[in-house]
């Protein structure tokens, strides 16, 4: 039976200009969960956890995939994780974040906006038909300044893929690889409530992308007058041109914690992800070993301290469970390295679950 990852309507900060209500929100729930564990929907704990800071649509933006009624359901952004024992976090990327923030806040915006571009799914559909000219940002200086928001059809043209059942067609990969190896799925569509049009629900709406869109132009990356201009890594991870070893670069810069540590494994499989490769467990486990072996071995990879992590880590460098969150450092010889350890995947039918 398919694996499928059901994501849910668009949802960024409400009130579109002031995306720091997304920090003051994570200072909140990072508050909360250190004294009181958190469990249930996204929704019950923003509602528990958030009155007064943020509306509950607001909310869910922040947090990453979980399991409802036997379906993996994607919310957000998964800067509020859950582990495997239901509880919710605010995960290491978004206490790095937090940090930040707080620090010198128009880093922390920028870095945030930078998360977006690699973790929202619904920010990757926009900028990447953009990209390719499949919709186009039109009257953006109007948008901007009015209260009416982004709207399909009008200030965002869909020249094609214009029905919400082809939006992410051919792209799902492209869009989404990271996020399926993180929730072993295979399979990308909507919630089955996205859809609805009953009088009562709202229906789906792209208007919400406002609220990144003003951010990347408040960082620079977005002209007053419609034009993208990404970083060249973030505009090679968009597109799928980016090397391996930017790739895994780009992902232990966005994945470290504070001390500058990431979880091998979920690192590793995000990165093979990225490359259009999601295997079972004993392919991928002889995949990293090879590859971690050769990369250590050429110094391609520089390991500069390693050391026990949590179940949720998975399984460390060599299966060595003293090893399974690392600090190193990527060098441009990797690209070679990640090339030579495709054999350890054998043959096309083991790379499938």
């Amino acid at each position: 039976m398919t694996r499928t990852l059901h994501l849910e309507r668009p949802a960024f900060w409400t009130e579109t200009s002031d995306p720091e209500a997304w920090f003051r929100a994570l200072d909140v729930l990072a508050r909360t969960m250190s004294q009181v564990p958190q469990t249930g929907t996204p929704r019950t704990v923003a509602e528990r956890c958030l009155v007064g800071t943020i509306a509950w649509r607001g909310a869910a933006g922040l947090f990453g995939a979980f399991r409802r009624a036997g379906a993996v359901r994607l919310p957000g952004v998964g800067l509020v994780a859950q582990d495997n024992d239901g509880r919710w976090t605010v995960s290491d990327e978004a206490q790095v974040l937090l940090r930040h923030w707080k620090e010198a806040p128009a880093r922390g915006l920028e870095l945030l906006a930078s998360h977006l571009v690699r973790e929202s799914l619904w920010l990757r559909l926009l900028l990447l038909r953009v990209e390719r000219r499949d919709w186009e940002l039109v009257g953006w200086s109007e948008v901007r300044s009015g209260r009416a928001g982004l709207k399909a059809g009008g200030s965002l043209r869909l020249h094609s893929h214009a029905e919400p059942l082809h939006w992410f067609e051919g792209l799902e990969q492209q869009i989404a690889a990271r996020w399926l190896a993180r929730t072993q799925c295979e399979a990308l569509t909507y919630a089955p409530e996205v859809l609805s049009r009953k009088p009562s629900k709202d229906n789906l709406s792209l208007t919400p992308l406002t609220a990144p869109l003003l951010l990347l132009e408040s960082v620079g990356w977005l002209s007053r007058a419609g034009a993208l201009t990404l970083p060249n890594e973030l505009l090679a991870d968009l597109t799928g041109t980016a090397t391996p070893a930017q790739a895994l670069t780009d992902l232990t810069s966005g994945h470290a914690d504070v001390r500058g540590f990431v979880a091998a494994e979920p690192v590793l499989r995000e990165l093979l992800a990225t490359f259009g490769v999601s295997p079972n467990d004993e392919v991928f486990a002889r995949w990293m070993d090879a590859l971690v072996d050769e990369a250590l071995k050429r110094g391609a990879i520089e390991l500069l301290a390693a050391e026990a992590g949590q179940a949720r880590h998975g399984r460390g460098l060599f299966a060595d469970p003293t090893r399974k969150l690392v600090r190193w450092v990527v060098h441009r010889e990797f690209n070679d390295t990640f090339q030579n350890a495709w054999s350890a995947l054998e043959t096309r039918s083991e790379l499938t679950r």
